[in-house]
Order: C-alpha cells, then sequence, then structure tokens
C-alpha cells in the first residue's frame, strides 16, 4: 500500500525550513572561521532520501574578486561541514543527518548606510 504523497511532501518542505534556519543560526552565531563571516544561506535542496542536501550560499562583502572570495568561503564551509554536521545531529533529531554540499551563489554587495534628513524624519505635516 502506498502512502500519499502529500504528507511526505510536507514532510519534506517542513525539514528543509527547519535546515535553512539552523544552518543560518549555526554560520551566523557558532562558526569562527574569518573566511565564513558574512556568509548567509540563500536556499537549501534536500533530496528526497533525505541523505544529501544542497546548500546555496552568498556572502555580504564588496570584494571586487569573486573568484578569490569563491575559494576562501568554499575552503571555509569544507573545513566546517564536520562540525556543521554534528551540530545538526545533535539540534535536530534525524535518522540520519545529511550530507551537506555548499553551492556559491555569489556575493551580496553591502549598502552604505543611509542617512535621514532631520527636516524630513519628523513625519510632522503642516
Amino acid at each position: 500500500m502506498r502512502r500519499e504523497s502529500g504528507a511526505a511532501g510536507y514532510r519534506h518542505a517542513r525539514l528543509e525550513g527547519i535546515l535553512f534556519e539552523e544552518l543560518n543560526t549555526l554560520l551566523r552565531d557558532d562558526v569562527t572561521d574569518p573566511s565564513l563571516s558574512g556568509v548567509r544561506v540563500m536556499s537549501i535542496k534536500l533530496s528526497v532520501d533525505y541523505r544529501s542536501v544542497r546548500v546555496h550560499v552568498a556572502v555580504d562583502t564588496s570584494k571586487p574578486d569573486l573568484a578569490e572570495l569563491r575559494r576562501e568561503v568554499l575552503g571555509g564551509l569544507a573545513r566546517a561541514t564536520p562540525f556543521l554536521r554534528y551540530q545538526l545531529s545533535n539540534d535536530l533529531e534525524l535518522k540520519r543527518t545529511p550530507e551537506l554540499h555548499f553551492v556559491f551563489d555569489g556575493a551580496i554587495p553591502q549598502e552604505e548606510p543611509k542617512l535621514v534628513n532631520a527636516e524630513q524624519g519628523t513625519g510632522n505635516a503642516e
């Protein structure tokens, strides 16, 4: 007897969302590698058998050399992968912790803070 595909699809989407949040939190709060500062998870694609996950990452930076940045980030992620999988296995109750495969999506340009004019920022219309 076959299960309904809706239940498996819901679990799959829910687990993708949990992995997305956990990896973003781990990269932001727990990873101390300087080459990974500013790295954000952009999207996640979990395989249908839950054994591997493709993690698309981008970096908040203003560095012009993307090839060098890509090499630094992917090298840092390769070094951090065992730690990330260990933390995921502790935080999530899964039968198997998926293998992490990282894909570099590029750099997110840092925006300069905008100054608000004191006259415009009051919002009082007379």
